[in-house]
């Protein structure tokens, strides 16, 4: 065959190919509604919101999308400018908490061990910083808030702490060591686990007045403890003040409780984010955010500051002494945006 007829034959190839490719491509129209390049490449046979949930393309957000996402992400206090709630996971800042069992018997009182390590795994020993007298708080509170302990374990020498525990009912429980190191408060968390017939308890609605319960969750001293929170709403500082009555009159003789009037755990509903409440001291007053003229506490007052990061609803343990027994008061407060 002479060279002008081979290549007069190669053309004709080249145009039978492409002719092919573009008859082909007619076939496949990526813009049809629910069809994506991720459908072609995978078989096809997704919808548009299945594609959107395994990385497929998602169509570019309107002005009222972004909106919608600011708005979600204030309710989650990623944008309000409030403290951030901390117990949410077992390592943080290269710190990890260690413990020596996780599972107990509901009712029988058992040992609990744990360590506090640093990033290279050494059990910390000597950084641990008094904060309100105690090296290191020990909280323990079921999920559904309707058991709470607060315990305080020794130390030994190799940095392993322990302390005695009774879980009295069944249910997955929340512990959270709460300690200092180098001026900064830190807080991590695991759970505790007791078998058996677990019957969670709602919520108790909101309420501002409550009765001191003892040890064992029995109402003790006649004691009746209102919270006053003026001015409360997501991000912002706001005083809590807690006074103790007896039989209507102000009760006056709280004695000193871990180097204050009382200790406050505040947890947020949903994630029981653990926040950092700090204790005011008596007499000296609040100042308030706004400007207007701080609070006296009284004698018979237990005042606190806090700031609640998100909107929504937090359970409020308090703590406080008399007559050389520790009570303990628990609350429901509605925290707006």
């Amino acid at each position: 065959m002479s060279v002008p007829t081979r290549l007069a034959a190669f053309a004709a190839v080249l145009g039978l190919a492409f002719g092919g490719a573009a008859l082909a491509g007619a076939a496949i129209d990526l813009t049809d509604e629910g069809v994506t390049v991720a459908d072609v490449g995978h078989g096809g046979g997704h919808e548009t919101a299945s594609e959107d949930e395994h990385g497929g393309a998602k169509p570019a957000a309107s002005d009222e999308d972004a909106h919608a996402e600011d708005d979600e992400a204030d309710a989650h206090g990623e944008d309000d400018g409030g403290a951030v709630p901390s117990g949410l996971a077992v390592t943080d800042s290269g710190y990890n908490f260690e413990t020596g069992r996780e599972f107990f018997t509901a009712g029988e009182t058992a040992p609990f061990t744990f360590r506090i390590t640093d990033e290279r795994g050494r059990a910390v020993r000597d950084e641990f910083e008094l904060e309100q007298g105690k090296e290191l708080h020990l909280i323990v509170v079921r999920r559904d808030t309707a058991i709470f302990e607060h315990l305080h374990p020794s130390k030994d020498e190799d940095g392993t702490w322990s302390v005695d525990i009774n879980l009295r009912e069944p249910g997955v429980y929340r512990a959270y060591a709460d300690f200092k190191i180098d001026g900064e408060q830190r807080t991590l968390a695991t759970d505790l686990f007791v078998p058996g017939d677990f019957r969670p308890k709602r919520l108790p609605p909101p309420g501002v007045v409550d009765q001191a319960v003892d040890a064992t969750g029995r109402p003790a001293g006649n004691l009746d403890v209102t919270l006053e929170a003026p001015g409360v709403r997501a991000g912002r500082e706001t005083p809590l003040t807690f006074a103790v009555s007896r039989d209507g009159q102000p009760f006056e003789r709280l004695e000193p409780y871990l180097g204050a009037n009382g200790h406050l755990v505040a947890l947020r509903e949903g994630d029981l984010g653990y926040l950092h409440v700090h204790p005011t001291e008596n007499g000296s007053g609040h100042a308030h955010d706004d400007g207007s003229k701080p609070t006296e506490a009284h004698a018979n007052e237990v005042p606190f500051a806090a700031t609640f990061p998100t909107a929504g609803r937090y359970r409020l343990f308090l703590q406080f002494k008399t007559d050389g027994e520790v009570r303990t008061v628990a609350y429901t407060l509605e925290v707006p945006r």
